[in-house]
């Protein structure tokens, strides 16, 4: 069977399980947890559409019974799962035409199953983007803000919360529309590290809003 689950899909399946796994360990009433596999199995139906009814039997936690079960399940669903399609430097430089010396990202990051490609260049201090929306790479670069502070920071992309090193105010240029001006700047919090965010990512509503935003995309 092919692949049918997208990255944060898959992400959004395992928070259902980590729900489903303390269901299992702090609840002795089993009409409680079945109540809430059904409810979590509604969730992760949901996620979808048009599923066929192999797919709907490959994503059934009807057979979970024990959190010894949820780890087994996740492995399975792995090999369904896929990501951005594989881009190549000319794609990416088509992307940044403004970028005199481009730094590409590694090969390993362009085959990994993510929601999207997400590469910091440190001589710049910027980080580059790009997310495949309906069938078009759509990228933007960041400007990554220094700052020095001791409070937590929440990531616009996976809503997870880290430190200065881990999650950075970035800014991007980008075009609009209106009568005051060609250009205006856009800010936002993101994390560094971009394969951890892939790996968190449940929702690609942000991402995309950002993305929509930073290329006057109506």
């Amino acid at each position: 069977m092919e692949p049918f689950i997208k990255k944060h899909e898959y992400n959004f399946i395992k928070q259902c399980l980590f729900n489903l796994n303390n269901t299992f360990r702090g609840c002795i009433d089993n009409k409680i947890v079945e109540t809430n596999k059904i409810y979590l199995q509604n969730k992760i139906l949901n996620q979808f559409s048009n599923l066929s009814e192999a797919e709907k039997e490959i994503l059934s936690i009807d057979h979970i019974t024990d959190p010894q079960h949820i780890d087994i399940y996740i492995k399975n669903l792995d090999k369904y799962v896929y990501g951005m399609a594989q881009i190549s430097d000319s794609q990416i430089s088509k992307l940044f035409k403004k970028e005199k010396k481009l730094k590409f990202p590694s090969l390993e990051a362009r085959e990994s199953k993510n929601s999207y490609l997400g590469w910091i260049d440190e001589a710049t201090r910027k980080l580059f983007i790009i997310h495949n929306m309906a069938g078009k790479n759509i990228g933007m670069s960041c400007r990554i803000v220094n700052q020095n502070s001791n409070t937590s920071h929440i990531c616009s992309f996976c809503n997870n919360a880290g430190s200065d090193a881990e999650i950075a105010f970035v800014s991007t240029v980008c075009k609009t529309n209106t009568k005051y001006g060609n250009y205006k700047s856009i800010g936002f919090s993101v994390c560094l590290d971009s394969q951890k965010c892939n790996n968190q990512i449940t929702s690609l509503d942000k991402l995309e809003k950002i993305l929509k935003e930073a290329n006057n995309i109506i």
